[in-house]
């Protein structure tokens, strides 16, 4: 990228002002500045300006400004710098307080960037992010670090992390004073998942985002002093723009980056990263000028309890948005109430909070464009602004953009045509009772004035005191084994509502008596815990991948996984199991063959060590407009649908009698909770203390199920042939398991936190399509599954493969994917050529059709000029005195849609199918074992690879 402003003369230039006060005075008084009586008070504001940063349009060679866009979290722009004033006021003398630390050269101007001020709750201190010029070439590029500026002992601003070597392991950007005298800030350092990689056994680095734009930012907790730095969250994208609301809770922008849902909602977390809930947002981000798509930025709790939050698009608004106020406490969406709400109100949830026309798409904004709002917390229901009046870019007599010319105000009816220029953004203060604003920094051409703070006193929150191991987090859990509980009452419970996924049970009555619905009867039987696997930077020599192969025929959106293992689902729908702490984790329920139900669960849970996590159920995202999805994940969740036990003690109904080893409930408890306290411990004992000696609770690296429920007789016999320890093929070439795993026979299996199941196609799957296979009738009829589906026959003469599927070794060499084995694009991409025998070699099947034009798509006929006229004019053939069609040869494309789907082993059917047909050729081919690894492979996404350094360079 360009930057226009890198030189010293231009960036003299960018800050002579171009407005004076007089003009902008009465500009604004067209937009209601005018007030009677309205004063400013005077307080300290501190600010940011920055030279507008700019690049080459590619195709005009014109120089433009730089869209920002809000995914990119440590975006450096040269020159910015912290500007303080001693008062509110256009009058009043402003000076740049950083210019002492981005002034590398001595020459009295800052090529470094500053951004993210917030204030101490006394108003004494400004803590902000800053980052130095790159003088290395990109050999060193300095990192974004915190700074603090006390205004009771001025000077130049200290940084607050002196430890330079923990400076320098990431970006820290987006601090705010927690009220107990801490600091939560954002930061690509990840301390605790890098801890987490070297226990899995790879290198240190901080992973990138979903998208693959850059190291991801996420929460962390330190000491006022810099000391005692911990993680708190463990997005896989960013969690940016941190603060704290009246409760003491952290309130917060999550960027959930995967797959399609790729949004940026507000959540809400403890500062000891515990109680991550979703507070808003999470089912309707199309709430923007026109229903156009937006995300939540720079939550912060009014007075009234509710919340302002900016409104922006990712990218196209010139870095301007829509203020909105929500009602956080009342609303999850803006249509959708919260729980102990629904069917009282209606909506909506959120208002604009600037009465003015504000857009947040890249359509024209008559009221011009808001950057940046600072509440002010003292009562006058007023607030700092970032804001620019309306401008359009001067056209000439035929409508076209003239260069360099400066731009015009918009006037009150928008010509049609106009385009919008780069906004003039200055400083401003708001009344939102009177809806007028005056101006307080003066805007200047080629400058962005943004960020304003307040140094003034203002509030402390309550203080949430941190979750104490021994206490609220079991001591042994926490320090011995590094995991956390994991408790869900019931899988059959969908927001509050009984849901028998597809089987007979009337009630979660009917589904937990075992006399009812027998285990066989029962949809869910395990649950897979699954953890995203963080990725590396694809383009550092020491990281870097293949992108284009790694990923698979699911993208990079689709993301890697691993398999951290799996829990028995209780009648009841419950499950509890240690799950690993402070990692990214999701889960899916699975039916008796181990395949998922549903869809994937696509926004990450944690748990902290010694913590134990307790939800309902489950919840439905999809819901027929305009309805929208029952909150889920919030503070205020529907009531569980299993309140356990009604007394104790008490037998579940259906199940064996205590005298026949039976479980006896205490009152409250789930059939999960039951039989784990039951197991692990005696009668008097208290449950979590003896946690961690408890093989129970602990994950299983295969799907195994013992009917433990059943009256006696009516049990089902142990499933125990869905066992890496069957796959014949995988104790020859590597089992998927990490040793942590120790899979093998039941009594011998055991799980650590460090346990993790990672599927690479090359490793785990392919291998299956060679292993050697016999009629089991005869034990003489080869059925490996590349005697058939192979381009070579037994005698390496060409064949041609069955049903078109070439499951046998060696690369693609063609199609877009030339680096994957063949196999995996054969399963997944529908073939382009079909293959035919001619003359003893393998030829394209083709076709004679009639070509088209490839921009208009019509039908093509021969052409000549026209002798006399001249004109170009179709050939008739002479017989049919029809005009000629253009004929081409083309290769015919397979008919039948790709074996297998990354969306799951049920969406995977026509590959699956045909091995428990009766009859067909397939039937018993493949173990329960091989199924059961095809099932979760393509259930976590299908991908190539799930560990990046396994995949091969660029």
């Amino acid at each position: 990228m360009f930057f226009s402003s890198n030189s010293l003369k231009y960036k003299k230039l960018l800050r002579v002002r171009t407005l004076c006060f007089a003009v902008v005075v009465l500009l604004l008084a067209g937009c209601g500045a005018e007030s009677k009586n309205q004063t400013v008070e005077d307080f300290p504001i501190a600010y940011v300006k920055r030279p507008v940063p700019t690049e080459v349009d590619q195709d005009t060679n014109e120089i433009i400004p730089v869209d920002p866009d809000v995914r990119e979290a440590t975006d450096f722009n040269e020159g910015g710098d912290i500007y303080l004033r001693e008062r509110a006021s256009v009058s009043a003398t402003e000076r740049n307080i950083t210019l002492c630390i981005t002034d590398i050269d001595g020459d009295g101007i800052g090529t470094g960037d500053v951004r993210d001020l917030e204030t101490s709750y006394d108003g004494t201190k400004l803590i902000f992010s800053l980052r130095l010029e790159d003088l290395s070439n990109g050999n060193d590029v300095p990192k974004w670090n915190l700074y603090e500026y006390d205004t009771e002992v001025g000077g130049c601003p200290t940084p607050v992390i002196t430890d330079e070597f923990a400076a320098a392991k990431g970006d820290d950007v987006a601090p705010h004073y927690l009220p107990d005298g801490r600091i939560v800030f954002s930061s690509n350092a990840s301390v605790t998942t890098r801890e987490s990689l070297l226990n899995e056994g790879k290198s240190q680095f901080s992973p990138f985002d979903e998208d693959l734009r850059e190291p991801a930012v996420v929460l962390h907790v330190m000491n006022a002093d810099g000391t005692n730095i911990k993680q708190i969250s463990f997005n896989q994208s960013h969690d940016l723009d941190a603060s704290v609301l009246s409760n003491g809770e952290i309130v917060f922008s999550r960027w959930d980056g995967a797959r399609n849902r790729s949004a940026i909602r507000l959540y809400t977390i403890h500062p000891d990263g515990t109680e991550l809930k979703a507070l808003y947002g999470l089912h309707d981000a199309n709430v923007g000028t026109d229903g156009s798509p937006v995300q939540f930025l720079d939550p912060r709790e009014l007075n009234d309890g509710r919340v302002l939050a900016m409104l922006k698009p990712f990218t196209g608004s010139a870095g301007g948005g829509m203020p909105v106020a929500i009602n956080v406490r009342d609303y999850a969406d803006i249509r959708q109430p919260t729980v102990p709400n629904l069917g009282v109100l209606a909506g909506p949830g959120q208002v604009l909070a600037i009465n003015q026309d504000v857009r947040s798409d890249d359509s024209i904004s008559p009221a011009g464009r808001y950057r940046s709002v600072y509440p002010l917390a003292d009562g006058s229901n007023r607030a700092l602004v970032s804001w620019s009046q309306c401008r359009l870019h001067p056209t000439d007599s035929e409508g076209l953009r003239i260069p360099d010319a400066t731009p015009t105000l918009c006037p009150s009816t928008i010509p049609e045509g106009a385009v919008e220029a780069f906004p003039l953004y200055g400083i401003y203060v708001y009344d939102f009772t009177e809806d007028t604003q005056l101006p307080v920094v003066i805007p200047e051409e080629n400058i962005i004035v943004d960020e304003p703070v307040v140094l003034a006193p203002r509030p402390r929150p309550t203080v949430l005191i941190d979750k104490a191991v021994g206490l609220e987090l079991d001591q042994a859990l926490a320090e011995d084994e590094f995991v956390g509980i994991l408790h869900i009452r019931s899988v059959y419970d969908f927001d509050g509502n009984f849901n028998a996924l597809g089987s007979s049970a009337g009630t979660l009555a009917e589904m937990a008596d075992p006399t009812i619905t027998d285990a066989d009867q029962r949809p869910a039987r395990y649950l897979r815990i699954v953890k995203a696997t963080a990725i590396p930077d694809p383009r550092d020599d020491a990281t870097e991948f293949d992108v284009g192969v790694a990923f698979g025929a699911g993208g990079r959106r689709g993301g890697m996984r691993e398999i951290i293992g799996y829990a028995t689902i209780e009648p009841d729908g419950s499950v509890m199991t240690k799950v690993p702490a402070n990692v990214p984790l999701s889960i899916q329920v699975l039916d008796r063959d181990g395949r998922r139900i549903g869809g994937r669960h696509l926004n990450w849970i944690q748990v902290r060590a010694g913590e134990t996590l307790e939800c309902n159920g489950c919840h439905t995202h999809n819901v027929t407009a305009p309805a929208l999805p029952v909150p889920h994940g919030y503070s205020d969740a529907p009531a569980t649908i299993n309140v356990g036990a009604p007394t104790g003690p008490y037998i579940f109904p259906g199940t064996k009698l205590e005298v026949d080893g039976g479980v006896v409930a205490r009152m409250g408890e789930t059939m999960a909770q039951a039989r784990i306290r039951s197991s692990c411990t005696n009668a008097s004992a208290v449950f979590l203390k003896t946690a961690a000696g408890c093989p129970e609770l602990s994950p299983s690296p295969d799907p195994v199920f013992f009917d433990q429920w059943a009256q006696p007789g009516s049990e089902i016999p142990p499933v125990l042939d869905l066992r890496y320890a069957s796959l014949d093929v995988l104790m020859a070439a590597g089992i998927p398991a990490s040793a942590q795993c120790t899979p093998g026979a039941v009594a011998d299996a055991k799980w650590d936190f460090t346990c993790r199941t990672i599927i690479n196609y090359e490793d785990s799957i392919h291998p299956l399509w060679s292993l050697p296979r016999t009629d089991t009738a005869t034990g003489l009829l080869d059925r490996t599954c590349t005697s058939c589906h192979s381009n070579q026959d037994a005698a390496n003469a060409p064949m041609v493969p069955m049903a078109q599927l070439d499951l046998s070794d060696g690369l693609r060499g063609n199609d877009n994917d030339p680096d994957r084995f063949k196999s995996y694009q054969e399963l997944f991409v529908q073939d382009r050529v079909q293959w035919q025998l001619v003359g003893g070699a393998l030829t394209p099947v083709t076709e004679e059709v009639q070509a088209r034009d490839p921009v208009t798509n019509e039908l093509l006929f021969e052409t000549m000029v026209d002798p006399v006229t001249g004109e170009v004019v179709q050939v008739i053939d002479p017989v049919t005195m029809m005009p000629i069609p253009i004929m081409i040869t083309r290769n015919v494309p397979a008919e039948e849609a790709p074996s297998m789907r990354v969306n799951g082993a049920i969406a995977s059917s026509r590959f699956f199918d045909r091995f428990n047909t009766p009859g067909d050729l397939h039937e018993g081919l493949l173990t329960p074992a091989e199924l059961r690894l095809l099932y979760e492979w393509l259930d976590i996404g299908a991908q190539y690879f799930n560990n990046t350094f396994d995949a091969p360079p660029p």
